[in-house]
């Protein structure tokens, strides 16, 4: 088997020309303007390193830019239809996303840009050279699940997306079916070139100098990529059970992540500093706060994560509390002194974490009626959550033994109006063969998957939990339920603007029109 090269020579202005083609963003693509006429040396480690930082949220740019990135496109709309985070900030007079007004503004544009402007130029790159012999299979297979990681996401959020002609002179919108069968492909393609690197060549560390999650640990990234097939698997359980089935049996057989040294996340490493954007979104912008629903389900559970999760409230008695989603044109000012997040700036970025994949197999043993399994791997899900918030076995095991449930969400900001309710989750912590398993096992998971509020948002619309509360103002869309809430983000306006025709046609992919009540591919329950 060849190994790996670590310079490759490809014609850079020509890759970007179709990327440009491919996605319509042009002035995204100023720094790939190349001579098409001169061979361009570039480095595989850019290339690889490139996509890892932006792969699952915005890190890179000048100042500003990935913080104003994150916060529009993850913490503004997935943070928050999760019910992770709430913010009072009244963007754009208060008729903005978050009462799902969803043209408003320009943020439905963001995650879209990240993964095309700065994610797939690298992997169409690191592909062309590829495909001249000039890169190893493993360390393609690595790139693959970097765009696997980078695009389920997206189109998690959006539905249809431009992805099996990327690069191409005309590229359409792929079905969100069509895409999620081309995920599984690529992972088991990956899968396969990964198993044959490391039967040659078990120690390989090649990609050490370019890999900022595994340091090139080949081991680490099979497992992380059968441990990404299994959570698109159980994805899809409502839309094609039997593939769901066989798909999640083959991730674990062929070995996913067990241990929190497996856990995959992104930060700082050898020359590469990362800055988590949330640190200033809820400290400089003073934006973000906890959530009401997280009040509600930590508060009632009396979880000791959460003084890993946030930090006290800043008024009289402390404590931690929330504010509730969806406030419209509310004053910041009565929320500030409300419980922050606990991100730092050198808190790690969490992609997929030993905790989510034992949740994961939770619910696969539900799948298959294997009900002593799917306790077992509940309260594995648990206990590794507790240790990945820093918190000991013995704590996890009294966890595990409580019988408390939600709380009402108290609002006790400086507000004169308050926006108290009743708590909607009703399961304990404590497992119990009830016909609730499946609440179970989603709500603590939603519970460990935080912050990654693009994944807890997917599981609140596959399964409907756990139960968030409504936004308070009311739905600036008519045909979005304040109950059902909202199922998926609008195409990005820069795409009506610089690609109508191709967004025409991908409104027809889905199940009705392009609003945030139409419910994507895989949601089916």
């Amino acid at each position: 088997m060849k190994t790996t090269v670590n310079r490759i020579k490809i014609w850079v202005g020509a890759v970007a020309a179709m990327a440009v083609a491919a996605t319509a963003c042009t002035s995204e693509f100023e720094s790939y303007n190349t001579d098409p006429n001169a061979a361009q040396v570039v480095d595989q480690a850019s290339l690889i390193t490139t996509m890892e930082l932006d792969a699952a949220y915005p890190t890179t740019g000048e100042t500003t830019v990935p913080v104003n990135r994150y916060q529009t496109g993850w913490n503004l709309l997935a943070d928050h239809y999760a019910g992770y985070m709430a913010c009072a900030n009244h963007f754009d007079g208060g008729s903005n996303p978050m009462v799902y007004n969803l043209t408003a503004n320009n943020w439905s544009n963001t995650v879209f840009e990240v993964a095309f402007t700065q994610v797939m130029p690298a992997w169409l790159m690191l592909k062309a050279g590829y495909d001249e012999g000039l890169l190893s299979a493993h360390a393609m297979a690595v790139a693959d699940i970097l765009k696997v990681l980078t695009l389920h996401r997206a189109s998690d959020m959006y539905g249809p997306l431009p992805v099996l002609h990327f690069g191409e002179s005309v590229s359409p919108y792929d079905s969100q079916e069509t895409l999620y069968h081309h995920f599984f492909e690529t992972l088991d393609r990956s899968i396969e070139a990964l198993k044959a690197q490391i039967a040659v060549a078990p120690g390989d560390k090649s990609l050490e100098k370019v890999d900022a999650i595994y340091a090139g640990d080949l081991n680490k990234w099979l497992r992380f990529a059968n441990s990404l097939k299994l959570r698109l698997a159980i994805r899809i359980r409502y839309v094609e059970p039997d593939l769901s089935l066989q798909y999640a049996r083959e991730a674990i057989d062929g070995g996913v992540i067990t241990s929190t040294a497996d856990n995959a996340m992104l930060k700082s490493y050898r020359q590469i500093t990362i800055n988590n954007p949330m640190e200033m979104i809820w400290n400089s912008y003073n934006d973000a706060r906890m959530g009401a629903s997280m009040d509600s389900y930590l508060n009632g559970y009396e979880d000791p994560r959460r003084a890993s999760m946030f930090q006290p409230a800043t008024i009289d008695g402390g404590g931690f509390h929330g504010v509730r989603n969806g406030l419209g044109a509310t004053e910041q000012k009565f929320y500030t002194k409300m419980s922050a997040p606990n991100i730092q700036t050198d808190t790690p970025m969490n992609w997929l974490l030993a905790s989510e994949v034992a949740f994961l197999k939770a619910e696969y043993c539900l799948m298959t009626s294997d009900n002593a399994g799917a306790k077992s791997n509940y309260e594995e899900g648990v206990r590794l959550s507790f240790a990945e918030n820093g918190l000991s076995a013995s704590e996890a095991a009294t966890y595990l033994a409580s019988e408390k449930t939600p709380a009402t969400f108290s609002d006790v900001s400086e507000n004169p109006t308050k926006y108290s309710i009743s708590a909607r989750g009703r399961v304990t912590v404590k497992w119990q063969d009830d016909g609730n398993e499946l609440e179970r096992i989603i709500t603590q998971k939603w519970i460990a998957l935080f912050p990654n509020g693009m994944e807890a948002w997917a599981e609140f619309r596959r399964t409907g939990f756990p139960r968030l509360f409504p936004i308070v103002a009311n739905s600036e869309d008519p045909t979005i339920n304040k109950e059902t809430q909202i199922r998926r983000m609008v195409f990005p306006k820069l795409e009506y603007s610089n690609n109508a025709g191709a967004v025409r046609a991908a409104v027809r992919l889905l199940d009705g029109p392009d609003a945030g009540s139409t419910k994507l591919w895989w949601d089916k329950k």
